[in-house]
């Protein structure tokens, strides 16, 4: 009976497509019945609104060298992207930057396919130039070097998980936003320590530095921070800026183009020691979040 519906099916479906071309790879359904999906020799499917009818491939279809290797850093960063929104959870879920999912996607995906480090096949993502994510900006309304025209803060990472915090003397007017909206500027660490054979994802927020900008003169300050082990870890460091808009700095500013992060350093520590990969060029141009642990500064 089901044989004897399916026939019937395909030949009413004959009769009623009819061709605009006399081409027989594609057809546009001029019948007001549309069809869809697989009948018989012949795929039916809708796009931009309008029915076509082609014939169906025959055989096994053999996919390109290239093909193959598109699938396979499509799936892997997508993945990637999945851990690494959760690595950076505490600031998505308090200022939930809009879009961040597929950017991270889109970077990882851009990182596999460039291939491993080393001339090996290999489907780790720290066998990869990790380095590649620096600079990628999380909130899509506002670049980080907008807020931060001159950037007088650096960071160095040991593999024992000690950072060094300097800040250079500074004018802060001059290295950062300036106008009657703002009155001091925040700056934040994320610290997201990642083990990517669990998964499992350690966050560390930094204590709030805060710059008023109408001082004359910032003195240069230097610190550490201690973190956890790193051993087999991958880190990464997600500096966000934002705003005070009044002297008693009560409230962060809300405005969403007094706001920018971006991730600044990724590393992966292997057998005590940073391991190495080719240099990249930093880029120019709610609901209440669950407490994330905090991570001091020890000032000298």
């Amino acid at each position: 009976m089901r044989n004897a519906k399916r026939s019937y099916i395909c030949k009413i479906t004959k009769i009623i497509v009819k061709c605009s071309n006399k081409s027989k790879q594609m057809a546009i359904q001029k019948s007001s019945i549309k069809l869809s999906g697989k009948l018989g020799d012949l795929v039916h499917y809708q796009r931009n609104e309008k029915y076509f009818t082609k014939s169906a491939a025959q055989g096994d279809h053999q996919f390109s060298a290239g093909s193959i290797a598109a699938q396979q850093s499509f799936g892997l960063g997508s993945t990637m992207g999945k851990h690494l929104k959760l690595a950076l959870k505490p600031l998505l879920d308090t200022y939930q930057y809009e879009g961040i999912h597929n950017r991270l996607t889109e970077a990882c995906k851009q990182i596999f396919r460039a291939g491993p480090v080393l001339k090996k096949e290999s489907k780790q993502f720290t066998d990869h130039n990790i380095k590649l994510l620096t600079g990628l900006n999380l909130n899509k309304y506002t670049h980080f070097d907008a807020l931060v025209r001159s950037n007088p803060i650096h960071l160095s990472f040991g593999a024992d998980g000690l950072v060094k915090l300097s800040i250079a003397e500074h004018i802060p007017s001059t290295c950062f936003y300036l106008n009657k909206k703002t009155h001091a500027v925040s700056i934040q660490f994320l610290f997201s320590i990642i083990d990517l054979e669990t998964p499992a994802y350690t966050h560390l927020l930094a204590s709030e530095l805060v710059i008023p900008l109408r001082e004359p003169l910032f003195h240069k300050k230097e610190g550490k921070i201690q973190l956890p082990s790193l051993e087999g870890k991958l880190v990464i460091c997600t500096t966000q800026v934002r705003y005070y808009q009044h002297a008693e700095m009560q409230y962060h500013s809300g405005n969403r183009k007094l706001i920018a992060a971006e991730i600044t350093h990724v590393a992966h520590i292997k057998n005590g020691s940073l391991v190495s990969y080719p240099p990249t060029l930093q880029k120019k141009t709610v609901k209440k979040a669950a407490e994330t642990p905090s991570v001091p500064i020890n000032w000298e």
